[in-house]
């Protein structure tokens, strides 16, 4: 067996508006709950796939809307975060995890080396080597391209009622964190209930950093925007425009759109 997909089934990632014409990348790394027809099901209640657990909720819809609003290119994962994280560095044990928010994996229990490296050769492995080459050819076009990696978080964990409305995540790129922050609480000054903003809340994303992070945007010498958006509010269609508006505004005039010189 050389793919965990049948011939039918939706690849590992779906590409859209690859030719957009705006310096920045919109990729949603755990847009969907889909499960492979060959893992059946990862023996778990089906239930429990409309969970966080299994995908950002509303993050597809989301970062299709910001795809048009900015004419970028948006690069959506296909299959759930609990087939493999798309964001977890290899001798993380979540990157295929067995216990997530306390239900138990079935499907993911005790796997052997093989079953292990199938789910990365046929999703991860496929997702990043788009991932890179979506990211080396904006390198090539703009002097500072910008990535937008787009994340939901729950809005109530271990009985703490979280109040953010966005969080933005950051390690290495202080500076464009700083101004996105400072942008998205403009906006909150002229919304009504005013916006709760993270300061890496509410994840830091300094410890662990994401495999996204480093590999795409890091080592790459890339800025990325991390965006973590509270899933109540994106939820439905009003809400997901609202939030991708907001964030269209905020990160607009941080976008600063220089072709690289062909002379160079």
């Amino acid at each position: 067996m050389d793919s965990l997909l049948e011939p039918e089934e939706d690849p590992a990632y779906t590409l859209l508006n690859e030719d957009g014409t705006a310096p920045l990348l919109i990729a949603c790394d755990h847009a969907s709950n889909q499960i492979p027809r060959s893992l059946m099901g990862l023996g778990i209640d089906p239930d429990l796939y409309e969970l966080h657990i299994a995908y950002d909720i509303g993050t597809r819809q989301v970062g299709m809307i910001l795809m048009e609003m900015f004419d970028a290119p948006l690069l959506l994962s296909n299959y759930s975060r609990l087939v493999v994280d798309l964001n977890r560095h290899h001798d993380d044990p979540t990157m295929i995890t067995e216990l997530s928010d306390g239900h138990v994996i079935h499907g993911n229990l005790n796997l052997s080396e093989t079953d292990r490296e199938l789910r990365l050769s046929t999703i991860f492995d496929p997702y990043h080597a788009k991932y890179s080459e979506l990211v080396n050819r904006l390198k090539q076009k703009f002097v500072r391209p910008m990535i937008l990696s787009v994340h939901s978080f729950t809005e109530r964990f271990q009985g703490f009622d979280r109040p953010w409305h966005f969080g933005v995540l950051w390690d290495k790129d202080k500076e464009l964190a700083k101004d996105l922050i400072e942008k998205l609480n403009e906006i909150a000054d002229r919304n009504v209930p005013a916006l709760t903003v993270g300061d890496n809340q509410p994840y830091n994303a300094k410890v662990p950093m994401g495999y996204s992070q480093i590999v795409q945007a890091n080592d790459k010498k890339v800025e990325m925007a991390l965006i973590e958006i509270r899933q109540d509010l994106v939820a439905d269609k009003p809400g997901q425009s609202w939030a991708a508006e907001i964030l269209y505004e905020a990160l607009y005039p941080l976008l600063i759109n220089t072709t690289v010189s062909s002379k160079s």
